[in-house]
């Protein structure tokens, strides 16, 4: 026995159960770590769900706007007016659409078309606009047509 009454193995047994085990401090920060890392993972997995849909949605918008300047293009041709402007349904359009908002514009002008010689030609064209805006008002997609719908004139 030690002069304060323990012995050496009884301390060699109490520091051999110390090592083996966690004290409640140790496991609480190992959770808090674990806890902030979960939650910057989430953050980030929200982050590209949501960049992956607005993707999405432009994409969609692109094809739908080139639809809707296809269509406008017959009307022109047509002598009618190819303006629009409204709301696009789910049900008709892509589902990732809905409730984004649609205008298609259009502007009748003279084009200049230079020539190799001195010489330039005007043609009458029609400039149509098709712009698809999200449901808050951002815009996901605009894109530009020029239809001719007049013969050529030579411009000297």
């Amino acid at each position: 026995m030690s002069a304060f009454g323990h012995n050496n193995s009884s301390r060699t047994m109490h520091a051999l159960h110390r090592a083996r085990g966690l004290t409640l401090i140790e496991v609480l920060v190992a959770s808090v770590i674990l806890s902030v890392a979960g939650a910057a993972s989430l953050e980030l997995l929200s982050r590209s769900d949501s960049a992956s849909l607005f993707a999405r949605r432009q994409a969609l918008a692109s094809v739908e706007a080139e639809r809707m300047l296809s269509d406008a293009a017959v009307l022109v041709k047509a002598n009618k007016s190819a303006a629009r402007q409204g709301e696009l349904d789910a049900g008709s359009s892509a589902e990732a659409l809905g409730g984004c908002s649609v205008a298609v514009h259009e502007t009748r002008e003279m084009l200049s078309i230079a020539n190799a010689g001195a010489a330039s030609v005007r043609v009458a064209v029609v400039r149509l606009t098709a712009e698809i805006r999200d449901p808050s008002g951002d815009a996901l997609v605009t894109i530009e047509r020029i239809v001719p719908v007049g013969s050529a004139e030579d411009a000297r």
